[in-house]
């Protein structure tokens, strides 16, 4: 059995060939063999308005219409109105194909047809004028043969705009009134246009009239796409660049068009009123020269017997002779109860919007002659879906495109064959994917994907609009050309065909429920599935197994054995009204009724997948609300240990889309959401799980099991999260912390709590104590400007040591005060800040909470320079007068002996010398001599310029950090007051050295003196 798997049964570039978009593009033998019936309605002519009425008809009925309505003025005009695209000049082209047919054509016909790809003036002219011949007839074609040969495009587009200007100027606005008056005259809009600068604006590539200018002067080619008919607002010179360099009455205009609208639309008439005036200057003919020749022509054929068929396949493109040519095919032949003209049949197609602004003259002759006009734009229904005939329709083109133009135009006038009669995958292929009425294949289609295909690319506006050049330009041939590689790969429907084919307001699209079962039992193909369900299972109404040929052919296997096969899901209705706020096709099966705003939100969400429609926002913030709530309440500020927050929405955890960031929501665009910690993509499991939440949140039943459970593990995932983002918040991040911790551990060091080398248990006391305690304290002497720095930092310690502890504590309760620390946490942290003893932080990475407190460490090396050179001062005034090796008692001895001595040969002290040294004395006997070692020895370290440079920092912070009591300071002054007074003795001793006694004294004072410069000189030579 031959392989259905990639069946490409036609060549993607004989396809490409065949299958035009336009009615003028097709050969006669590929026109016929692609013709279906076109969906034609009559339409009552109400003022100018069509109001459809009757029966559909078909093209043979237009045709007969056509030929056999007799008019009583022997002038027909039949128009075939339509949108673009809608068939019209199709059906003129039909029209012309089967006069030949028709049985009783009588010979006496003449037959001018007005091709639309030869809509230039030149081109005009000749068809109309062809097969009559007069002096005058020759002249008119001489002198277009001779302007379109002599001029191009831009020079006739230059001569436009200035016939544009001298047509308006002339006019004198007589009879207008209101703002339109002021348009007119030689200060009105011809003023406008005379202007170069603006000028040049108008001529621009892309403005109406160097394409108009073009149009004129060449037929239509393949590619052009519609002409522009008309100016329009995009024309005027409303966004002029340097208005400044226009005149001043042109800079007026522009600025007077700029703000008022209503101007704008009697600017763009007025131009448009008097484009064929201007056309007909610019090639010398003058108005109604045309008509003359029509005229001339009539009379010719007049003369010779014959009723003129006039076929124009689009009007609005015949530009520039439209008035003399609607004025010709519109006289009367019949006048005074004679016949001067020859009778004449038009059949005429043009767009409903042209239509409508035909002049009146011609309305009234269709309405007199005929009343009513030929409307294709009929569309089909709920009721009328048009399956069929959009069958029957692309049918034709899929054997035209597997047999080729090249054959068709060898088979000729005969019926093409049915290309699917020589394929051995016939029977297989046509029960799985159909064919048309015709029996021509529908693969790689089926009823089902046409009809919904069809609908995708229509209007939104009129979804049941059938456009045929639409359904062949963005259905059939990208089909058939651009997906015939991913076909044959095995990879059709792809991701280009979801975004060239989303599903339509008024088709029913593939359940939740069934994608979620896909997703889960063939997450590989998932996305391919669920597309080849929707359009060739028409939303899998028939379960999710459809024909086993048509899952081959798209490369794809049945689901996996042992899946749970979903029962067949009932067929909804499709929505008759998305937009009025009638039931949904989309809506779930369940036959609960939900209250109306409920309902609402289950169906925007159902089809947020289904349809790829926004998720709107009062629904995406009910759900953000549910799960970002369920993730705080869950979290227990356990991991890591932090004081409990009461709310968490103000402490970086809001119920939005920064936090849970929905895919195709109508918020998530906004900044943070694509960094949001929670996540969740278009799906259909996503889906489902919304509308549990929806539910539940409303107190309904219906919530789904593992919906719950999933909302429990959401929670539970994300608790990490949400302590990052209230860290964050707070600024009690690891890193902020970090900082938080240094900046303590500093202002500790000033208060002489901390430094370096201190074990962690210390560090730690030291860096969450809040200081209260530390005013007042301590009795070492310090700089001013450590002291300075010390009650600048102190102010603001308890708010610093409040947002350390809690980020590393717990309170009992959730407001209560942190009452413990996480050592487990904590020491990590305290380990890294304590890593390094300087303060490096740029200001911008510093958390709002530190800054006050670490104001003072701006100048931290000073602070620690300032202290190291009082201490210094201090060691020296020492060892100046009591050496290393001295033992303290010994120097304390020495002096109290001295004093002594000093009383026992009457050199009596004075009272304040006597009780400072008493004073002295005492506390010095008090303290730790040893303590002047230690200073001697932390000193050293300081200037040893063998470590490290981290160690001498280290070294320099930990002397100076230290306090050291009063010990230092006791000794220091001792020492110095004690040299004073026996300076200040050995003086007295000299003064009194006369009398014996005094003589005695002093050799006393002399011993004193001598004993005590011995202990120094001991220490010297000690040292």
């Amino acid at each position: 059995m031959p392989e259905f798997r990639g069946k490409v049964c036609w060549d993607p570039a004989t396809a490409a060939n065949t299958i035009g978009v336009e009615a003028i593009s097709p050969s006669p033998a590929v026109f016929r063999a692609t013709h279906a019936p076109l969906r034609i309605q009559r339409a009552r002519l109400d003022g100018r308005q069509l109001v459809l009425e009757g029966q559909p008809v078909d093209e043979r009925a237009v045709l007969h219409d056509f030929l056999s309505h007799e008019s009583n003025t022997g002038a027909l005009l039949m128009p075939i109105v339509g949108e673009s695209g809608s068939g019209k000049s199709h059906l003129v082209r039909w029209v012309r194909e089967h006069l030949a047919l028709v049985d009783d054509l009588p010979a006496s016909r003449e037959v001018i047809y007005l091709e639309k790809h030869r809509t230039s003036l030149k081109a005009v002219v000749q068809s109309l004028i062809a097969q009559a011949d007069s002096d005058e007839l020759k002249q008119l074609k001489a002198e277009i043969d001779k302007f379109t040969a002599e001029i191009d495009a831009t020079v006739l587009a230059r001569r436009l705009i200035h016939s544009l200007n001298e047509t308006l100027v002339a006019e004198t606005g007589r009879g207008v009134s209101g703002p339109a008056r002021q348009l007119f005259g030689p200060q009105g809009l011809g003023a406008l246009l005379d202007d170069p600068h603006v000028s040049e604006f108008m001529l621009r590539p892309e403005k109406f009239v160097p394409q108009l200018a073009t149009y004129l002067l060449r037929d239509r080619t393949k590619g052009d796409g519609d002409r522009p008919p008309k100016f329009t607002v995009h024309d005027l010179p409303l966004d002029i660049t340097d208005v400044s360099k226009a005149s001043a009455l042109a800079k007026k205009w522009v600025q007077v068009l700029s703000s008022k609208a209503e101007l704008q639309e009697i600017t763009i008439d007025l131009l448009n009123e008097h484009l064929e005036t201007a056309i007909n200057r610019s090639f010398n003919l003058g108005m109604g020269r045309l008509l003359e020749a029509m005229t001339l022509v009539r009379e010719e054929y007049h003369r010779q017997g014959k009723e003129i068929i006039l076929l124009i396949e689009d009007f609005a493109l015949i530009q520039g002779v439209q008035k003399d040519l609607l004025d010709a095919i519109v006289e009367a032949a019949h006048r005074e109860g004679s016949t001067r003209l020859a009778p004449i049949r038009t059949l005429m197609a043009v767009t409903t919007g042209y239509f409508r602004d035909l002049p009146e003259t011609a309305l009234t002759r269709v309405r007199a002659n005929l009343g009513y006009a030929y409307d294709l734009d009929v569309p089909f229904s709920e009721e009328d879906t048009g399956e069929e005939a959009i069958a029957a329709f692309t049918g034709r083109y899929l054997n035209a495109a597997r047999i080729g133009k090249d054959q068709l135009e060898r088979v000729g006038h005969a019926e093409p064959p049915n290309a699917c009669d020589v394929c051995p995958l016939q029977a297989r292929c046509h029960d799985a994917f159909g064919t048309s009425a015709d029996g021509y294949g529908l693969y790689p289609f089926n009823r089902s994907a046409l009809t919904r295909m069809v609908h995708s690319t229509a209007s939104k506006d009129e979804p049941w609009t059938f456009v045929p050049r639409t359904v062949l330009g963005s259905v059939i041939r990208p089909v058939l050309i651009e997906h015939a590689r991913s076909l044959q790969q095995g990879k059709f429907p792809d991701s280009s065909f979801s975004e060239s084919f989303p599903t339509a307001d008024i088709d029913r699209t593939l359940d939740t429920t069934v994608r979620e079962f896909i997703g889960i039992n063939d997450p590989a193909t998932a996305r391919r599935r669920e597309q080849i369900l929707e359009f060739w299972g028409d939303a899998a109404s028939q379960g999710v197994e459809i024909d086993p040929t048509v899952m081959e052919a798209f490369a794809l296997s049945p689901m996996a054995a042992g899946s749970q096969i979903l029962p067949e899901q009932p067929r909804r209705a499709a929505e008759s009204s998305r937009h009025s706020g009638a039931s949904s096709g989309t809506a779930k099966t369940e036959e609960k009724t939900y209250r109306p705003s409920v309902q609402r939100s289950l169906q925007n969400i159902e089809e947020w997948v289904t349809r790829g429609e926004d998720l709107q926002q009062d629904y995406a913030r009910a759900i953000r609300t549910v799960i970002a709530t369920a993730v705080a309440q869950r979290y227990r500020w356990n991991a890591p240990l932090m004081q409990a927050q009461t709310n968490v929405k103000e402490k970086g955890w809001p119920n939005n889309a920064t936090v849970v960031s929905i895919e195709g929501s109508a918020v998530a665009g906004i900044s943070g959401a694509a960094s949001a910690p929670i996540q969740f993509k278009r799906s259909a499991t996503n889906s489902r799980f919304f509308q549990s939440l929806i539910r539940a949140q409303e107190g309904l039943d219906q919530v789904r099991g593992e919906d719950v459970r999933r909302l429990a593990t959401v929670a539970e995932d994300h608790s990490s999260a949400l302590a990052t983002r209230v860290q964050r918040n707070m600024e009690i991040t690891d890193d902020d912390l970090v900082l938080g911790l240094r900046a303590s551990l500093l202002g500790a060091a000033l208060a002489g709590r901390s430094w370096p080398g201190m074990n962690i248990e210390e560090l730690l006391a030291a860096a969450v104590d809040d200081g209260e305690s530390w005013k007042g304290v301590g009795t070492m002497s310090r700089p001013e400007r450590w002291t300075v720095a010390f009650n600048q930092h102190l102010a603001a310690r308890r708010t610093l040591v409040m947002h350390i502890r809690t980020g590393v504590g717990i309170s009992q309760g959730s407001r209560g005060a942190v009452g413990m620390i996480d050592a487990a946490r904590a020491v990590p942290l305290l380990e890294k800040a304590a890593a390094n003893w300087s303060w490096e932080a740029p200001v911008s990475t510093i958390p709002e909470w530190i800054k006050p407190a670490v104001k003072p460490f701006v100048s931290w090396p000073a602070l620690i320079d300032s202290q190291i050179t009082m201490l210094n001062d201090l060691l020296r005034d020492i060892r100046l007068r009591q050496p290393r090796s001295t033992p303290g008692k010994n120097t304390l001895a020495s002096i109290k002996s001295a004093v002594d001595r000093a009383r026992e040969v009457s050199m009596s002290l004075s009272t304040q010398r006597a009780r400072d040294l008493d004073l002295l004395l005492a506390r010095a006997s008090a303290v730790e001599w040893s303590a002047i070692s230690a200073l001697e020895d932390d000193l050293g370290r300081c200037h040893d310029d063998d470590r490290p440079e981290a160690a001498l920092l280290s070294a320099r912070i930990r002397t100076a950090a230290q306090d050291r009591g009063s010990s230092v300071e006791v000794v220091r002054n001792l020492l110095c007051v004690a040299d004073e007074w026996l300076d200040e003795a050995l003086k007295g001793a000299e003064m009194r050295a006369s009398s014996s006694a005094a003589k005695s004294a002093a050799d006393g004072v002399q011993e004193l003196v001598a004993e005590w410069r011995s202990l120094g000189a001991e220490g010297v030579d000690g040292q």
